[in-house]
């Protein structure tokens, strides 16, 4: 009996390593064919040169936070497998890691994926993205442009991120607010519909409402609500807002997705709305230039 004890023992522990794997990482499981890189070696790689590192995710993501040398293609890219097999032909002998926003981000596996329908090899994906990078090597890390130093200082932690989104009847009350200003932030092709309850809304995309509103310390006195589509990309406009020393702003927590239950994309060619988010993807720059002209506000006008 103490003999067949001693075996399961032995059985559970040789099972928790993959356990803690599972539980860390809980998207690996449905991704088996993908080859990951774990932090510590891609770092290994990174310093002697044998890896390329790929951000896939969006262009303000990017500008955002990103590691040092690291590469932009994005996935929203209707060229990015094209653009990963010149990358991949300018670097021959070298492997490929593509990374997003961590463990709950899809995007590094999905990356590594089409990467290897399209027949390229050794490309990896860093699941463990760019949080789990810049806390262990900040000073391999670029923050709105500049080297960190300091990460108790310059990072947002996801906690006090999360303590400035409002639910949806929280965020309609303080939109009611005298000094308030509500600002729909989604890309034209996203705005399908207007949040029900909401009034003056000002229609400003988010890269053009950090160019031209936030660089500029627009508004800065006033008490910002802010929504996008899927309550994601404002996390990074966190960053954006606190550098310019923006003090009272909020955002509608899960987008306007959260509210209108259902994520649309407009078709601008057959007066349309689709579904599906690859939409997005088949615009080409004629159309997204149009869409964008619908959005008339000079945001310079707003005080």
């Amino acid at each position: 009996m103490k003999y067949l004890h001693v075996v399961i023992l032995g059985a559970v522990l040789s099972i928790l390593p993959s356990l803690c794997i599972a539980e860390e990482f809980p998207y690996r499981k449905d991704f088996p064919n993908v080859p990951v890189v774990e932090l510590d070696d891609l770092k290994t790689g990174y310093d002697n040169n044998s890896f390329i590192i790929v951000d896939v995710r969006s262009k303000l993501e990017f500008e955002t936070i990103h590691i040092k040398d690291a590469v932009h293609i994005s996935m929203s890219n209707a060229l990015f497998e094209d653009a990963l097999k010149r990358l991949a032909a300018i670097n021959p002998g070298k492997n490929i890691a593509t990374y997003c926003n961590g463990i709950t981000c899809l995007k590094s596996y999905k990356a590594a994926e089409r990467a290897e329908k399209v027949g390229l090899e050794n490309v990896y994906a860093f699941d463990a993205g760019i949080p789990a990078w810049a806390e262990s090597y900040p000073s391999e890390t670029l923050l709105l442009g500049q080297e960190i130093t300091d990460t108790s200082r310059q990072l947002i932690p996801k906690r006090e991120f999360k303590k400035l989104c409002l639910d949806y009847e929280t965020f309609k009350l303080k939109a009611a607010g005298n000094n308030s200003v509500v600002i729909d932030a989604r890309d034209a092709i996203q705005r399908t519909e207007e949040l029900p309850g909401l009034s003056d809304v000002k229609l400003i995309p988010l890269d053009k409402f950090i160019r031209n509103v936030v660089s500029r310390g627009v508004m800065k006195k006033k008490s910002l609500l802010i929504f996008d589509q899927v309550g994601k990309q404002v996390r990074w406009l966190m960053y954006h807002l606190v550098a310019q020393g923006y003090a009272d702003f909020y955002f509608l927590e899960g987008g306007a997705t959260a509210v209108l239950e259902k994520q649309e994309y407009r078709d601008s060619g057959l007066g349309r709305n689709i579904l599906s988010p690859a939409q997005k993807n088949m615009q080409n720059k004629d159309e997204q230039r149009k869409l964008a002209a619908q959005d008339k506000i000079d945001v310079l006008t707003v005080k």
